[in-house]
Protein backbone atom coordinates (compact mmCIF):
# COMPACT_ATOMS: atom_id res chain seq x y z
CA UNK A 1 0.00 0.00 0.00
CA UNK A 2 2.87 2.65 0.83
CA UNK A 3 4.22 1.78 -2.74
CA UNK A 4 1.10 3.12 -4.30
CA UNK A 5 0.64 6.21 -2.11
CA UNK A 6 3.92 6.66 -3.19
CA UNK A 7 3.67 5.78 -7.03
CA UNK A 8 0.83 8.29 -6.50
CA UNK A 9 2.47 11.04 -4.80
CA UNK A 10 5.68 10.81 -6.88
CA UNK A 11 3.77 11.07 -10.29
CA UNK A 12 0.95 14.05 -9.47
CA UNK A 13 2.85 16.15 -11.24
CA UNK A 14 3.26 14.28 -14.38
CA UNK A 15 -0.44 13.76 -14.40
CA UNK A 16 -1.45 17.05 -13.62
CA UNK A 17 0.81 18.21 -16.46
CA UNK A 18 -1.13 15.73 -18.67
CA UNK A 19 -4.74 16.75 -17.28
CA UNK A 20 -3.72 20.67 -18.22
CA UNK A 21 -3.54 19.52 -21.86
CA UNK A 22 -6.95 17.49 -22.33
CA UNK A 23 -9.01 19.28 -20.08
CA UNK A 24 -12.09 18.42 -21.89
CA UNK A 25 -11.73 14.77 -21.73
CA UNK A 26 -11.72 12.85 -18.92
CA UNK A 27 -8.72 11.07 -17.59
CA UNK A 28 -8.96 7.68 -15.42
CA UNK A 29 -5.59 6.38 -13.93
CA UNK A 30 -5.31 2.57 -13.46
CA UNK A 31 -2.98 1.60 -10.87
CA UNK A 32 -2.30 -2.27 -10.76
CA UNK A 33 -1.06 -4.28 -7.84
CA UNK A 34 -0.63 -7.61 -7.67
CA UNK A 35 -1.46 -7.36 -3.91
CA UNK A 36 -5.42 -8.48 -3.90
CA UNK A 37 -5.84 -7.10 -0.35
CA UNK A 38 -4.28 -4.04 -0.90
CA UNK A 39 -7.17 -3.51 -3.67
CA UNK A 40 -9.55 -4.43 -1.74
CA UNK A 41 -8.67 -2.62 1.30
CA UNK A 42 -8.58 0.35 -1.19
CA UNK A 43 -11.82 0.03 -2.46
CA UNK A 44 -13.33 -0.63 0.23
CA UNK A 45 -14.25 -4.17 -0.09
CA UNK A 46 -11.68 -5.46 2.42
CA UNK A 47 -11.09 -4.04 6.12
CA UNK A 48 -8.00 -2.59 7.11
CA UNK A 49 -6.41 -4.16 10.80
CA UNK A 50 -3.31 -2.48 10.81
CA UNK A 51 -3.72 1.34 12.01
CA UNK A 52 -0.20 1.93 9.92
CA UNK A 53 -1.91 0.83 7.03
CA UNK A 54 -5.23 2.62 7.88
CA UNK A 55 -2.80 6.19 7.77
CA UNK A 56 -1.56 5.17 4.61
CA UNK A 57 -4.79 4.60 3.05
CA UNK A 58 -6.55 7.94 5.00
CA UNK A 59 -3.48 9.73 3.28
CA UNK A 60 -4.06 7.77 -0.69
CA UNK A 61 -8.33 9.00 0.26
CA UNK A 62 -6.55 12.56 0.60
CA UNK A 63 -5.13 12.64 -2.40
CA UNK A 64 -7.66 10.62 -4.36
CA UNK A 65 -10.24 13.51 -3.31
CA UNK A 66 -8.07 16.10 -4.32
CA UNK A 67 -7.64 14.65 -7.82
CA UNK A 68 -9.27 16.17 -10.76
CA UNK A 69 -9.32 12.87 -12.22
CA UNK A 70 -10.18 9.21 -11.49
CA UNK A 71 -8.09 6.88 -10.29
CA UNK A 72 -9.33 2.80 -10.71
CA UNK A 73 -7.28 0.47 -8.50
CA UNK A 74 -7.27 -3.32 -10.23
CA UNK A 75 -5.32 -6.42 -9.48
CA UNK A 76 -3.18 -7.66 -11.57
CA UNK A 77 -2.20 -11.56 -10.66
CA UNK A 78 1.30 -12.19 -9.91
CA UNK A 79 2.08 -14.55 -12.32
CA UNK A 80 1.19 -11.89 -14.90
CA UNK A 81 3.11 -8.92 -13.48
CA UNK A 82 6.78 -9.33 -14.46
CA UNK A 83 7.97 -7.86 -11.87
CA UNK A 84 6.42 -10.54 -9.72
CA UNK A 85 8.00 -13.19 -11.63
CA UNK A 86 11.61 -11.54 -11.45
CA UNK A 87 11.01 -11.66 -7.70
CA UNK A 88 9.41 -15.24 -7.38
CA UNK A 89 12.49 -16.62 -9.57
CA UNK A 90 15.01 -14.76 -7.05
CA UNK A 91 13.66 -16.27 -4.23
CA UNK A 92 13.49 -19.81 -5.99
CA UNK A 93 17.26 -19.49 -6.94
CA UNK A 94 17.70 -18.45 -3.36
CA UNK A 95 16.20 -21.16 -1.80
CA UNK A 96 18.27 -23.47 -4.24
CA UNK A 97 21.38 -21.89 -3.23
CA UNK A 98 20.55 -22.52 0.13
CA UNK A 99 19.27 -26.05 -0.04
CA UNK A 100 22.65 -26.51 -1.86
CA UNK A 101 24.57 -25.02 1.06
CA UNK A 102 23.23 -27.46 3.29
CA UNK A 103 25.23 -30.63 4.56
CA UNK A 104 23.08 -33.60 4.77
CA UNK A 105 24.43 -36.54 6.78
CA UNK A 106 23.64 -39.65 5.66
CA UNK A 107 20.75 -41.78 7.36
CA UNK A 108 21.56 -45.01 8.92
CA UNK A 109 19.08 -46.89 10.17
CA UNK A 110 19.54 -50.35 11.95
CA UNK A 111 17.42 -53.25 13.31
Amino acid sequence: MLAIYFALVDNLKNINRIIGKHRKRRIVVAVRSDSKSTVEQLLGLAQIRDSLMRKISSAIAKLLAKARYTIIFDNLERSRNIAGILIERERRKERERMMDGLQVAPLCITT
